[in-house]
């Protein structure tokens, strides 16, 4: 990943900005909680996002086999589908209402 200076200056600016609006009692604010809450909520769920992917990531790659010649595309072996579906029920995936299982 690249980050130019110029971000990493607005990064700064804001922390800075951030520390400076905490230090002077906005984190006493009406509300304050709650908007935090709701930002901790959509990190959580990014976080989550990444690592299922990531976990699905790491069990495709560990499953698949070329079946034939170079080029021939690729096959999973019989225990991808297994750990896919222990992966999602470990991440509680749901499909409509209901949890894959």
């Amino acid at each position: 990943m690249e980050i130019t200076k110029q971000r990493i200056k607005e990064l700064l600016r804001a922390e800075d900005k951030l520390n400076a609006l905490e230090g002077a009692g906005v984190d006493n604010w009406d509300f304050y909680g709650e908007a935090l809450k709701e930002y901790d909520a959509e990190n959580e769920l990014e976080e989550n996002r990444e690592k299922l992917i990531h976990d699905l990531e790491v069990i495709f790659g560990e499953c698949a086999f070329e079946p034939s010649e170079r080029g021939a595309g690729i096959a999973f072996n019989d225990d991808a589908f297994d750990k896919v579906m222990i992966v999602l029920n470990d991440h509680n995936v749901t499909f409509g209402e209901e949890l894959v299982e």
